[in-house]
């Protein structure tokens, strides 16, 4: 491990509230619009206990576990394939904590017994659309939240006429099911 892996340091970074959740950063930002027309998505909604010596997942909070919140959960609208994510710079490459991130995620998931793939995504694999790139871009120079909240609403808008979600007329409980369990939305019901 380099010296610089050990002493990474995160800057200090905006905080942005929309789409029903915040965003701690916006490479953050910038992964939900690289997504957001492929995938449904839970922002820091899985918060996973662990005894820190075992690395095994608990249902208790005690004094010797630990916690672990990934940043995204993804679920593909169309193939429904599941992704437990954790957002990085590539700065962070390497670094022991990402292997104890892993190990806890993988073991939470096997223990649930969850259809979903735990993922690292560095900030450099981040890839936009020309299209995302422009919007981004337009973003970041904001800098008031009365502008960002301004911006989410166009986008949004912008979104909401080019791509059909499934939960048009789905209650936000039908869409954390499919996120968290992959039902999906059929005429008659719900099937998995």
């Amino acid at each position: 491990m380099s010296t610089s892996q050990k002493n990474f340091t995160y800057i200090k970074s905006q905080k942005i509230s929309n789409w029903g959740c915040r965003f701690d950063s916006l490479t953050e930002l910038k992964y939900a619009i690289s997504i957001i027309e492929d995938y449904e998505f839970l922002r820091e909604r899985v918060i996973i206990y662990y005894e820190r010596a075992s690395l095994e997942p608990t249902e208790y909070l005690r004094g010797n576990n630990g916690n672990y919140t990934p940043d995204f959960l993804i679920r593909h609208k169309i193939t429904g394939e599941a992704f437990l994510v954790e957002i990085k710079p590539r700065g962070f490459e390497g670094h022991k904590q990402l292997d104890v991130r892993k190990e806890v995620a993988e073991r939470y998931i096997k223990w649930k017994g969850y259809d979903w793939t735990y993922i690292v995504v560095y900030d450099d694999e981040i890839i936009l659309t020309e299209e995302q790139l422009f919007d981004f871009k337009e973003c970041c120079k904001l800098k008031s939240k009365s502008a960002l909240k301004m911006w989410f609403d166009q986008y949004s808008r912008k979104l909401n006429i080019a791509v059909q979600s499934s939960f048009t007329n789905a209650s936000p409980e039908a869409r954390v099911r499919f996120i968290m369990f992959g039902h999906s939305i059929q005429a008659g019901g719900w099937r998995l």
